[in-house]
């Protein structure tokens, strides 16, 4: 029982997997050049992660789904 899952998921998951791993580190070690308070540096990691995270939500939401059977679909189906 196989799943048909499409590459273009696989491929925005994967993307948005690495992105939510990266992309804190990175904010956080460039934001500790410029100042040494580590409460910023962290606080801008933790937003730098929402900001993916939301990213990824948008991007689920506006991905093609398929559409919905029509009521005359469903009554056929139940005959």
């Amino acid at each position: 029982m196989a799943v048909d899952i499409p590459r273009t998921v696989i491929a925005k998951l994967l993307f948005f997997t690495i992105a939510v791993a990266v992309i804190p580190v990175i904010t956080f070690f460039t934001v500790q050049q410029y100042t040494d308070n580590t409460l910023v540096s962290g606080g801008l990691a933790a937003l730098a992660a929402n900001i993916v995270l939301v990213a990824y939500v948008v991007m689920a939401f506006m991905e093609d789904s398929p559409a919905p059977a029509s009521k005359e679909d469903e009554t056929k189906k139940v005959q």
